[in-house]
């Protein structure tokens, strides 16, 4: 399950998201209908602004404030949230960066300032005679509308028609040489860099991401730290939130995915999950120092662990241990004790942060007073996405092969859709946590 902010935060933001979803899903021309309502609505927004806000803007103020007033007390009660909520939410997110449009990136030589200069003086004297015969708010509706009608399936047979042309294509070469001052060099085309990306797949973008798994130990009489804790505070192996994870010997990446892009492209978005460092490492921060380190230590041994945390369950079971402090201050599951332990605590040279019997007062060092402690374990992965074609006969909802790990990993029950976009949400549910 997600933590209570992130489960709280996509809960109340999950109508927006739905509403952008939706503009976008209408930007991308998968109901003409409503795009072209959505032109409609957008002329009607630019050419009657101005008389709008001249003679009933009082009025739109208050009507507004009226109808945000009545929509609260329609919703006085929240709508109850489920599981289904928080993977609709989740579908949302990922619907909307796939309907993003990718746009190649611009040369570094036609951002140079003395080109910038010079295409800003070119095409003024143009623009104010253009201005003087065309209002601005039409020039800016035409404009709102061209970038409307940018993805329209009869815009993008238009523009690779036109762009067959050699003519056109000289014409614009030319327009752009004398704008810039730059030679005039042969530009790639949309519709040719999407056929680029489709025939030679490559990588679209990669993310580095920080793994970070808190070690937690406690204090027992006879035992020394052990892993053994109490039923009603953090797990021996949490996240910063303070939810269960796996720890680092049993951890495993996400399994690799694959989104099929809606239309007749033909292509699929791949995530990919690999390490960038080879163990997990903790961090470390000396008393004095003003930098973070992270230093390889030795993972923690099952065997011993687990003997030492029985030895110390049996001993709290039969009672015949000591409080480390009296019972009325017995420490509680304290959710807020997870912003405090921030970056920048001081640690002893194994990474170890000491607590009290609440898992607050941080300090380096151990001692009276100090019967918890933890250490956080981290390391780099890297998620690279890239596009490729599907592959003829290659059946769109066969999600990609899962990742084999040494790792032993529990194995869970399987799920109800397999296709790769319920795969995908079901992978972002699982590491949301961490």
């Amino acid at each position: 399950m997600l933590s209570l902010p992130v489960t709280t935060l996509l809960v109340a933001l999950a109508r927006p998201i739905q509403t952008i979803r939706r503009v976008l899903e209408i930007i991308a021309w998968t109901s003409a209908y409503d795009v072209f309502l959505l032109i409609a609505l957008w002329w009607a927004t630019v050419l009657l602004a101005e008389p709008v806000l001249r003679y009933f803007l009082p009025v739109a103020c208050i009507a507004t404030f009226a109808f945000s007033s009545w929509s609260t007390r329609a919703r006085s009660s929240p709508p109850l949230a489920s599981e289904s909520t928080i993977q609709t939410v989740v579908a949302d997110l990922t619907a909307i960066e796939t309907l993003i449009p990718v746009f190649p990136s611009i040369p570094a030589t036609l951002t140079a300032p003395k080109v910038l200069i010079r295409a800003s003086l070119i095409v003024y004297a143009p623009y104010l005679l253009l201005a003087h015969f065309v209002r601005v708010r039409v020039l800016i509706a035409i404009a709102g509308t061209a970038l409307l009608a940018w993805r329209a399936p009869w815009a993008i047979a238009l523009r690779n028609s036109l762009w067959r042309n050699a003519w056109f294509r000289w014409t614009i070469y030319r327009m752009m040489a004398v704008i810039t001052g730059q030679p005039s060099l042969p530009l790639a085309s949309p519709s040719a860099f999407s056929a680029a990306s489709a025939a030679a797949p490559g990588p679209v973008k990669s993310l580095r991401f920080l793994f970070t798994i808190y070690e937690n130990q406690r204090w027992w009489m006879g035992l020394d730290w052990t892993a053994a804790l109490l039923p009603a505070e953090r797990a021996s192996w949490c996240s910063e939130s303070q939810v269960a994870v796996a720890p680092p010997n049993a951890f495993v990446l996400p399994e690799d995915t694959a989104l099929y892009l809606p239309g007749s492209s033909h292509v699929k978005r791949c995530a990919k999950w690999t390490w960038q460092e080879d163990e997990w490492r903790v961090i470390v921060r000396r008393e004095g120092s003003t930098a973070l380190s992270r230093i390889e230590k030795p993972l923690p041994s099952e065997k011993e662990e687990n003997a030492v945390v029985k030895a110390a369950l049996k001993m709290r079971d039969s009672g015949s241990h000591s409080a480390p402090v009296p019972p009325a201050d017995e420490p509680e599951c304290d959710k807020e004790s997870a912003s405090a332990e921030s970056e920048e605590l001081f640690t002893d040279e194994d990474g170890w942060v000491y607590g009290d019997n609440k898992w607050e007062k941080p300090s380096a060092k151990g001692g009276m007073g100090k019967y918890t402690r933890f250490r956080r374990w981290t390391r780099v992965a890297v998620v690279t996405e890239t596009v490729e074609p599907v592959a003829e006969g290659e059946v769109e909802t066969t999600p990609a092969s899962p990742r084999h790990s040494e790792s032993p990993v529990t194995e869970g029950k399987p799920s109800r859709d397999s296709s790769p976009l319920r795969q995908r949400l079901k992978q972002a549910v699982q590491k949301a946590t961490i």
